[in-house]
């Protein structure tokens, strides 16, 4: 039965490998938060027609869970920063990811994050 569980692996490794996707481009023109990151993704991105082809939006729609931990590699992995809003200055301040505060924190690509973004986006236009 190990071709059963490579098929599992390789079908769980493709959703996450999307959900990445989704997440990175979610948050690479603004800071966002959680609630948006999710919003974007399961509501917004839908009814957009030059994303139609978008072959990561099969994942749709993705879990809070599948989020955090989406954000959680790609904050570990130097393609997002996760960042703390201070109302008194009204700046983003860069912050270390933790799993239990993921919803409080905001996002954002880093170059990394956004050279990335920019290899989806062209590999994306060659395909539709």
């Amino acid at each position: 039965m190990a071709g059963i569980e490579r098929w599992w692996d390789d079908l769980t490794r493709d959703r996450f490998s999307a959900v990445l996707e989704l997440v990175l481009n979610a948050i690479s023109d603004d800071y966002e938060n959680l609630e948006i990151i999710l919003k974007t993704i399961n509501q917004w991105y839908r009814g957009e027609p030059e994303l139609r082809g978008w072959k990561a939006l099969e994942a749709v729609p993705v879990s809070r869970s599948e989020v955090v931990k989406a954000l959680r590699e790609l904050t570990q992995e130097g393609f997002a920063q996760a960042c703390s809003y201070d109302a008194e200055t009204k700046q983003f301040l860069p912050a270390s990811f933790l799993q239990d505060n993921a919803g409080v924190l905001w996002y954002y690509v880093t170059d990394k994050g956004m050279a990335a973004v920019n290899r989806l986006l062209k590999r994306g236009s060659e395909i539709s």
